[in-house]
Order: C-alpha cells, then structure tokens, then sequence
C-alpha cells in the first residue's frame, strides 16, 4: 500500500481525523450542556460543590478544544502527505503546535486530578481511585506525547535543513 499520495494510507488517516474530529466536536457541545447546567446550579446555589463542578467542567472543555485543534494539526501534516510535500516548514510548525498542546493538555489534566481529590473525597475510595487513576495516565501519557512529538519535531527541522542544503549543492 502507498503511504504517499492520492488513495494512500495518508488520504484513509485524512478521513479518519476528519470522523474523529466530527465526534470529539459533538462530545465538546455535549459538555457545553453540561457547563451550561452548572452554571444554572451555581446561580441558584452556593455551593462550593457546584464552583468545582464548574471549574471541572471547563477544564474538560479546554482539553476538547485542545484535542480538536491537535487534529486539525494533524490533518494539515496528512494533507501535505497526500500532496506528496514531505519536507516543509508548515509541518515543523504543526508539529510544533502539537508538542506544545500536548504539554498544556498533561497540565489541565493534572489540574483535574487534583480537584477530582476535592470534589470526590466524600464518594467511595475505589470510585475516587478509578477516577483519579485515569486522570493521572492522561497526564502523564500528554506528557510523554508532547515530549516526543517536540524530538520528532526537531529530528524534522535538521532533516529539512540537511534537503535545503542537499538542495544548494546540486
């Protein structure tokens, strides 16, 4: 199977973000209700347990925001695969963009784990457990992924700087 190209492996990936970028956005107007909902629950209370609901939420909606705009990121360096434009400084600069979502995103999610502490110690110690256990692997898998898309982005500028130069000689 081609990698490159029209009717490529790169041109099914295209399509692939192009779905997944369709249910992460439904997923986000999801939470959108739900902020929404909480916001009315703060309004006629004031409960703290509300603000962090609020607050949780939100950050749940950032990271969406993050996720969709790693996919565009990603749909514009298979874009330029299936044009067959390997080497361009468009892709270090998604690239670029994607490491540095990436790390922001390990941030937010470590900021759940924290208030998931708050606003789940009164619920079971294995329910809190789970929960927190899951917010933590997202941590730290954002991290290990901005990390090594932030390597791969610069093995990709000396690459491109290496053709530039490859260029110049012949």
């Amino acid at each position: 199977m081609k990698i490159l190209g029209k009717n490529s492996l790169s041109s099914k990936v295209l399509v692939g973000l192009y779905v997944l970028f369709a249910i992460i956005t439904l997923i986000d107007i999801g939470v959108f209700g739900i902020i929404f909902k909480t916001v009315r629950d703060i309004l006629n209370t004031n409960e703290i347990e509300a603000w962090f609901d609020f607050i949780l939420f939100t950050i749940v909606i950032f990271t969406g925001l993050m996720a969709l705009f790693i996919i565009v990121q990603f749909m514009k360096i298979f874009q330029n695969l299936k044009s067959n434009v390997l080497f361009c400084k468009e892709n270090i600069k998604s690239l670029s963009n994607i490491s540095y979502s990436s790390l922001f995103m390990a941030v937010l999610y470590f900021i759940i784990s924290i208030l998931i502490l708050f606003i789940l110690q009164k619920l079971t110690e294995e329910f809190v457990f789970y929960i927190l256990t899951f917010s933590i692997t997202f941590t730290i898998l954002f991290f290990v992924f901005g990390i090594g898309i932030k390597i791969l982005n610069e093995i990709y500028k000396k690459a491109i700087e290496y053709k530039e130069e490859n260029d110049y000689t012949i």
